[in-house]
C-alpha cells in the first residue's frame, strides 16, 4: 500500500500525496534541502580528507579531527534515506525543524 510522500499516511489511490497541503509542504522541504546538499558533501569531504592524511602520516588527532568534522557536517545537517521518508514521511523531520 502507498504511503503519502509527506506525512505517511497510507493511500487507496496512484497519487503521492494525501492533499494538496501535504504536496506543497513536502516541495517546500526539498528546496530547502538543494540548498543545503553543498553544503553537506563539502563537510563530509573535508572529514574525509583529514581522516585520511591522518592515516597516511600516522597522526591520531587528524583521524580524530576527521571524524569530529564529519559527525558535527551529519549532526546539523541531517538528511534522511529515500527508505527512511518512505516509511515516515517528511512530516516527523519537518516538526523536528521547528524546534
Amino acid at each position: 500500500m502507498k504511503k503519502c510522500r509527506y506525512c505517511g499516511k497510507e493511500l487507496d489511490s496512484n497519487l503521492e500525496f494525501c492533499s494538496s497541503e501535504c504536496e506543497n509542504s513536502y516541495r517546500k522541504i526539498i528546496e530547502k534541502d538543494r540548498h543545503k546538499i553543498k553544503y553537506f558533501i563539502s563537510g563530509i569531504i573535508l572529514g574525509f580528507l583529514a581522516m585520511f592524511y591522518g592515516v597516511v602520516s600516522s597522526r591520531n588527532c587528524m583521524i580524530g579531527s576527521g571524524i569530529i568534522v564529519m559527525g558535527v557536517t551529519v549532526v546539523l545537517l541531517p538528511f534522511t534515506t529515500s527508505e527512511t521518508t518512505a516509511l515516515f514521511g517528511n512530516k516527523r523531520r519537518d516538526l523536528l525543524e521547528e524546534y
